[in-house]
């Protein structure tokens, strides 16, 4: 009678004693992982990490495309600075009703309830106020 045959795997280091179908299973992942990294380098692969350098990691020269630029940044302060100044030069009611509606997040509908004013008239004052800022900014 023929003896049986042993299946081993190594973990950390270690030859543990498995059974045949843990023993082939195991293998085929090593052999597919094997064969994708054949591939990788046979289709010329680049790892990140394959450009670092003392000063950068290679990660770092992955683009990120969701971060505002530079010149957009720029911009945006200057367009707020304007804002700000162009603010400054409405009366105080209409400066509240835009710090109500733009900056503190209320709904015309609100800021009718919180004044006793009609939200339409809020709106139409809104619309009109609006209007003003553009010529303020566009001096």
């Amino acid at each position: 009678m023929a003896e049986e045959r042993k299946y081993y795997v190594r973990v950390q280091g270690t030859r543990v004693e498995v059974t045949k179908e843990v023993y082939h299973a195991f293998y085929s992942v090593e052999r597919h992982l094997l064969t994708l990294d054949e591939k990788d380098q046979r289709n010329g692969k680049i790892l990140y990490s394959d450009l670092d350098t003392e000063d950068m990691l290679g990660e770092e020269m992955i683009p990120d495309y969701d971060a505002v630029s530079v010149e957009d940044a720029a911009i945006a302060n200057v367009l707020y600075q304007q804002l700000h100044q162009a603010l400054k030069l409405l009366p105080e009611s209409e400066r509240m009703l835009i710090h109500a509606i733009y900056f503190e997040g209320f709904s015309e509908r609100k800021v009718s309830k919180r004044t006793g004013i009609h939200y339409m008239t809020i709106h139409s004052r809104k619309v009109s106020i609006l209007k003003k800022l553009k010529e303020l900014m566009d001096q």
